[in-house]
């Protein structure tokens, strides 16, 4: 990864999704061809809060892609844990009011109550990025596209196979014409040269 290792990890329904729609999309082979999903539950310690479980919960009832991707994370439950973060000693009582969903709103509480290394989101637009990033009080914000970009400067996949992770879920994320989805997708042609 740019910067330190990622060894602990809070995932907000979003980047969950995203990472898991290559394996949902029947033109994606993840047999021979990188699962991102698959990496990110295996390469490191990666925690959720209930409400982001619900959110997936409620997902499955759609006949799209999107459910077929929130029943593949789901299917994974073996490599996540759930865990409420207004249990834990280190978080508020209740929900802070930061004007995100409920599901990101508790990711963060999470990933500041177990100082997680990250908050894997994909708020990378708009204003929803600037309040991801002021919410969060050491776990830096990373971004789907960024962590397939990273896991790309590291190996796995290679620089190919990420632009194609990135074509695929942005075609299904709304991502084709995202300047940030964009960029990263030059740094991974500049890494090519």
């Amino acid at each position: 990864m740019s910067g330190a290792e990622l060894r602990t990890v809070v995932a907000d329904t979003s980047a969950l999704l995203s990472l898991a729609v290559p394996r949902a999309d029947a033109e994606y082979d993840t047999d021979t061809a990188p699962d991102p999903l698959q990496y990110l539950l295996t390469s490191c310690a990666v925690s959720l809060p209930p409400e982001v479980l619900d959110e997936l919960k409620d997902i499955i009832q759609y006949e799209d892609i999107h459910e077929a991707a929130a029943t593949n994370v789901l299917a994974a439950d073996t490599h996540f844990t759930v865990a409420d973060p207004y249990e834990l000693s280190d978080a508020p009582d209740s929900r802070p009011t930061f004007g995100l969903d409920d599901g990101e709103a508790d990711g963060i509480v999470l990933a500041n109550a177990i100082d997680a290394d990250g908050f894997l989101t994909d708020e990378f637009s708009g204003t929803n990025f600037a309040l991801v990033h002021a919410a969060l009080q050491g776990p830096r914000i990373v971004p789907t596209p960024r962590l397939v970009c990273d896991y790309a400067r590291n190996g796995h996949p290679t620089d190919g196979e990420a632009r194609t992770l990135l074509t695929v879920m942005g075609a299904h994320r709304s991502w084709e014409t995202n300047p940030y989805v964009i960029r990263m997708r030059q740094h991974l042609e500049a890494d090519d040269t």
